[in-house]
């Protein structure tokens, strides 16, 4: 399992999310912005199956499309700038396409919230760079909090209805989190995203805090909406380092 975020520009994000889903892969969306342009963008995450990537990369490559944008080279200052300078200082730039990272998924769980066990439990190897020796892997937390406890990031994808009570819980527990507002599948339906560092051995700690808060999901719910018959979907990557300064 591999956690894509796709980074591409808003003009041809709501023709790849819809090309995702016509391909069974559910999207998050999060609108951001990027460099020095006005213009926005939309970062993308997609959990995609290893064999799977080259073909959603192929999909990103054929929708996102590189566009001349022009831009005022000139800083602006108090005085008064003449117009004829600004065209003068115009610069010609390339946006579009996409940026793309692939992340090695260690865990993979959709929690239908309530008593139900998770739908989807999926343990990947965390060893993602079998050359490295295990003193070398574990060196990234060396010098860092958390001593050499190797250190995990849960990305929880929570359904707004629920997303308040899991940040209540997660850090009445003693659990710091970071909460982006985010948007799933086409139909932009409220979700959020929650980032939260933990050590390794507390990772089920917080994938049960979790899923208490959320109530059991059994209805059917079209893949548009974002995260169908799930109270949250959530990823656990292996981390190469950790600090608070």
């Amino acid at each position: 399992m591999i956690l894509l975020c796709a980074i591409v520009q808003s003009e041809d994000a709501d023709l790849l999310i819809s090309h995702l889903i016509a391909q069974g892969l559910r999207v998050t969306r999060i609108n951001s912005a990027g460099g020095f342009l006005p213009s926005g963008n939309v970062t993308l995450l997609v959990g995609v199956e290893e064999n799977r990537v080259e073909d959603v990369i192929r999909t990103i490559r054929t929708t996102c499309h590189s566009r001349t944008r022009f831009i005022n080279a000139m800083s602006w200052g108090t005085e008064t700038v003449m117009a004829s300078l600004s065209v003068i200082s115009a610069m010609e730039v390339q946006v579009g396409g996409a940026t793309i990272f692939g992340l090695p998924v260690k865990r993979f769980l959709r929690l239908q919230g309530g008593a139900a066990p998770p739908a989807a439990d999926e343990h990947h190897s965390s060893d993602v760079h079998p050359a490295r020796p295990e003193s070398a892997r574990s060196a990234g937390t060396q010098g860092f909090e958390g001593g050499t406890q190797q250190m995990n990031l849960v990305i929880a994808i929570v359904h707004s209805d629920y997303v308040e009570a899991v940040t209540r819980a997660l850090l009445a527990a003693g659990h710091r989190l970071t909460r982006i507002n985010t948007a799933g599948g086409f139909l932009r339906r409220g979700n959020a995203t929650l980032l939260i560092g933990v050590e390794a051995a507390q990772v089920d700690e917080v994938l049960n805090l979790i899923q208490a808060q959320c109530p059991l999901h059994t209805e059917p719910n079209p893949l548009d909406v974002g995260i169908p018959t799930y109270g949250a979907t959530v990823f656990v990557l292996e981390t190469t380092k950790f600090a608070r300064v």
